[in-house]
């Protein structure tokens, strides 16, 4: 049983990806409503999109637009998975009855508060198809009211797993399946509501996703490919002396789990990252005024099609490949599934509408106090006011932005060494040498900071004992290490306590 939960937890963050998940819709019949969808994944739009990988200068290979156009769309709609003390009576007869039905209808979509709303439900709704099953086992949890409330899985005060979602096949069979989008990107708050686009949080049970995830491993199966081979495909930097994801290529299943196991709430081993240097899940909510996607400034954001864009490549269209260094034949690079442009774009425009929560942190004399030591520090010049952020990327220690080169001569570079860990900017496939400023804006409803997660609190961030080689980081621990020290920007770590007090004070008002 265990062996088969590390291995299914190893496959879905291959596969979470590679394209075997889709949702969407049928594009509508009506032309002049397809019109107002801007073509997504579109081969000019693409080719200035990427940040070149550092250690290639070339960015990542797209799948073109043939193949990927080619891919059926899935179009399931699904409903939310309730605690069996909180289902609604008579809920899954009535969802039978509905027999299966579409997620998005495009033809229903007028205006922009349309486009928004249908956003909110793609991403509230779309689920991995892979996944979905109606095994006795999660069918039988998910009847145990008991069992649910002691499993571990994260609920809602509204009594949702928001970690499952319900279908109904084309069997007519009601199935259970993994979240995706909402399945990072929800926030459990302290009340018990759900932020949608905030940095997510969700625990999860064994007996739940545990179950759905060995979709995947069934899926590798089909396409003749070994958990090793999946896990070096998932991460793995051939050009890299030393690469430390070699080790994949021999690790028993126990070893791999060790490494790639379960991940911590709000951390995620991505595709073309790694569970050496792991990756935060990143909060969406204010993305419409950012100028990069990801840590570490993978792609650009020119508007809701790049976010659209890049929903697509994540969940759908990323073999991974880079140059001449490709990790799947062909049948296990072909795209299954896809997302249909209406549905992208949805997704698009419902990200760039978010806004966040109210902030109960309201300022007083220590907040105030705590801006002008914001001012006076200089904090301003790389977390500029209103966006707290100057929009700009950092070189990391070791790396150098090629000189005279057209790609590089369009990022906004900020050259200003700030000591950040440099290993995911460096040493995985989503490194570019580069990470973007982070917005301060929002700081008050995460729990982790840096880009991997290791730091849970600001006291800790200006603390200087998370530079020590002795320290224990309270978010995001690294694969066999109990302690490590922590790097980054050491600004403000020598303050008064006062006035760090008063800084952190200020900073929780954003």
């Amino acid at each position: 049983m265990k062996r088969r939960w590390i291995a299914s937890l190893a496959a879905l963050a291959w596969f979470s990806f590679l394209g075997l998940l889709a949702a969407g819709s049928q594009s509508s019949s009506n032309p002049a409503d397809r019109m107002t969808v801007p073509k997504i994944w579109d081969a000019k739009q693409l080719a200035t999109w990427a940040t070149p990988v550092a250690g290639l200068n070339t960015a990542a290979n797209f799948y073109s637009e043939q193949e990927y156009y080619a891919a059926p769309v899935d179009n399931t709609r699904t409903y939310p998975v309730y605690a069996p003390d909180k289902e609604p009576k008579g809920y899954r007869e009535w969802m039978l009855k509905q027999g299966p039905q579409r997620l998005i209808e495009p033809e229903k979509i007028k205006t922009e508060r349309d486009w928004i709303e249908a956003g909110r439900a793609v991403f509230a709704g779309l689920d991995f198809p892979v996944t979905r099953t109606d095994d006795p086992r999660i069918m039988k949890f998910l009847s145990d009211a008991e069992g649910v409330r002691k499993g571990g899985d994260a609920i809602t005060k509204d009594g949702i797993l928001p970690s499952l979602r319900w279908s109904v096949g084309r069997d007519g069979k009601l199935k259970v399946a993994l979240a995706d989008c909402s399945g990072c990107h929800s926030r459990l708050m302290p009340d018990g509501s759900v932020l949608l686009g905030a940095q997510g949080n969700l625990a999860f049970a064994f007996e739940s996703v545990g179950v759905v995830v060995e979709g995947f491993n069934k899926d590798l199966e089909h396409k003749g490919m070994s958990i090793n081979q999946a896990e070096y495909g998932a991460y793995g930097m051939p050009w890299l002396k030393d690469d430390i994801h070699e080790g994949f290529k021999t690790m028993k299943p126990e070893e791999i789990g060790q490494v790639d196991g379960p991940p911590q709430p709000g951390t995620f081993s991505r595709f073309n990252g790694s569970p050496y240097y792991i990756t935060k899940i990143p909060d969406l909510i204010g993305l419409k005024d950012r100028r990069y996607i990801d840590h570490t400034g993978t792609h650009i954001n020119r508007g809701p099609e790049d976010i659209a864009r890049y929903a697509a490549l994540v969940s759908v269209a990323d073999d991974g490949s880079i140059g001449q260094y490709k990790f799947f034949d062909e049948k296990q690079r072909k795209l299954a599934f896809r997302f249909s442009d209406e549905a992208l774009y949805a997704i698009g425009k419902f990200v760039y509408s978010l806004e966040p929560p109210s902030n109960p942190n309201k300022t007083d004399a220590v907040a105030e106090r705590g801006k002008k030591v914001f001012a006076t520090e200089g904090c301003a010049m790389c977390h500029t006011p209103p966006l707290y952020t100057n929009n700009t990327l950092i070189p990391v220690t070791g790396f150098t932005p090629p000189k005279d080169d057209p790609v590089t001569a369009r990022l906004h570079i900020m050259r200003f060494p700030i000591g950040t860990d440099p290993s995911l900017a460096l040493k995985t496939r989503k490194g570019t040498g580069y990470y973007k400023v982070p917005s301060l804006k929002g700081l008050w409803y995460r729990t982790l900071i840096e880009h991997s997660g290791s730091i849970a609190t600001l006291e800790e961030w200006f603390d200087r004992k998370r530079l020590r080689d002795d320290y224990v980081p309270s978010g995001w621990k690294a694969p066999g290490r109990k302690t490590r020290a922590v790097p980054g920007h050491e600004f403000g770590m020598d303050l008064s306590a006062d006035d760090k007090r008063a800084l952190i004070a200020f900073l929780r008002t954003l």
